[in-house]
């Protein structure tokens, strides 16, 4: 995570990088798709069906963003699923390798767009050795709404920890993936800090780390300075630090601060570690999840 996320010129942009429509299997229209999440509140929208781009340049884009894209079901899984990868600022979708084998998938998927990240690992029953070595993503959802209201295996955290912890510098995005037929819409978002609304800047910003994942919280800063991380929020319960290595990183309940609801919270850390992800939760459960931050920033 780079601190410019929270320090440099720019807007905090609202937006969502997962959502069917009945271009694929999703229950609603695109432009209707375009007119929900507007009227929701969101600047930006990619549109990400299986295996079919949706050119946004057709649709009217009611004063958003709306961003190419497309998902793929790659073969193949440790446990015999796919590995859904979305693909953002898609342009084309790229023919199969023919090889069947899942790296070379990625990277003809990896060419073809502006940033590239692994779907709902825990609902794929994905590990982290399906994830770890690919090359060409970005990172994986933390979150997905329509996983975690369908079958309750919507957070992927241990997956994107068992990477971080193996040295990948991975970002996760919390994702709607709606398909409309559900309550599956306005939950898993990003928070993208955009110095404007060009999609050149939306993919510059994504790629970079500069945005963060929540379902209902928004985190209004993070400073680090030294071994102490101060951070700023919406109303919250609970405040981490959290380090994927064994044993290490801080909460607001260490510190002697549980209990109560708070907009500020200071947590010490040990110098050993990193990589640390800041999570904040509110009083409904919602959360939060900063991209990693390495130190020396």
């Amino acid at each position: 995570m780079s601190e410019s996320a929270f320090t440099a010129p720019g807007e905090w942009l609202k937006g969502n990088l997962h959502l069917h429509t009945t271009s694929s299997d999703g229950a609603v229209e695109p432009q209707e798709a375009v007119a929900l999440y507007q009227g929701a509140g969101y600047d930006f929208l990619a549109i990400t069906d299986h295996n079919v781009i949706v050119d946004p340049d057709e649709l009217d884009d009611l004063g958003m963003t709306l961003l190419s894209g497309v998902e793929y079901g790659v073969p193949t899984a440790e446990l015999g699923q796919t590995v859904h990868t979305v693909a953002i600022g898609a342009t084309h979708c790229p023919p199969d390798p023919g090889t069947g084998v899942t790296q070379d998938w990625i990277t003809t998927i990896a060419e073809s767009c502006e940033f590239c990240f692994v779907a709902h690992p825990s609902w794929s029953s994905l590990t982290y050795r399906d994830i770890v070595d690919l090359q060409g993503i970005h990172g994986l959802e933390v979150y997905n709404t329509v996983c975690h209201h369908g079958i309750g295996r919507g957070t992927s955290e241990v997956q994107w920890d068992d990477c971080l912890a193996r040295g990948r510098e991975f970002v996760a995005v919390a994702v709607d993936d709606a398909h409309h037929k559900f309550e599956d819409r306005f939950y898993g978002r990003i928070m993208l800090k955009s110095p404007d609304r060009s999609r050149e800047a939306i993919y510059a910003a994504l790629k970079a780390g500069q945005f963060y994942a929540t379902t209902g919280p928004t985190i209004e800063s993070i400073e680090f300075e030294d071994d102490v991380i101060r951070i700023e929020s919406s109303p919250c319960v609970e405040f981490f630090a959290v380090c994927p290595q064994a044993g290490r990183g801080q909460t607001n309940w260490r510190e002697g601060e549980f209990g109560k609801v708070m907009t500020s919270c200071e947590l010490h850390l040990a110098p050993e570690s990193r990589p640390v992800r800041i999570v904040v939760v509110d009083e409904q459960g919602r959360r939060a999840w900063t991209n990693p931050w390495y130190g020396g920033e």
